[in-house]
């Protein structure tokens, strides 16, 4: 190929540039490549996880999420309702049905006192989606969780 078209050709910044110039040199920017795989590997070794599956957005994790888990038609997803259409869509797309729940205005992530009202026997999951950087009330929603036996 004369004038080859880079599906991604990352900007140097700082000293990356070794890590880039290697990267060039193996050709693949994208996922699956060298650093993705190193990545997977320390996962493993320092969280102590069996396996760990990297992808290029969270649109692609909550679509794994949703056939790893087996959505089904009419299984409820509980979400905030202040979210990326992402988080629907992802189990919308297997015949989910995303049941919203209202935020928390001082951190704009779902408000885990009002999860429990929207729990029914058709639940499938509780999506926490953490907004702007500020993390959910994690300790509350697992112990929510672990109360329906989702843990």
């Amino acid at each position: 190929m004369k004038n080859p078209i880079y599906f991604n050709q990352p900007i140097t910044v700082g000293n990356e540039l070794s890590n880039i110039k290697k990267l060039q040199k193996i050709g693949n920017f994208a996922s699956n490549g060298y650093y993705t795989n190193l990545c997977s590997k320390w996962l493993i070794k320092n969280i102590g996880c069996q396996e760990a599956l990297m992808v290029h957005s969270c649109t692609a994790a909550l679509e794994m999420c949703a056939m790893l888990i087996n959505v089904k038609p009419k299984d409820e997803i509980i979400m905030p309702s202040y979210t990326f259409v992402s988080t629907a869509n992802a189990f919308v797309l297997r015949g989910g049905v995303p049941v919203f729940v209202d935020i928390d205005p001082a951190t704009l992530n779902i408000d885990p006192n009002k999860i429990e009202k929207a729990i029914t026997k058709k639940t499938r999951a509780i999506v926490a989606v953490h907004y702007a950087g500020v993390s959910c009330d994690m300790d509350a929603i697992l112990k929510i969780a672990k109360k329906i036996n989702y843990m």
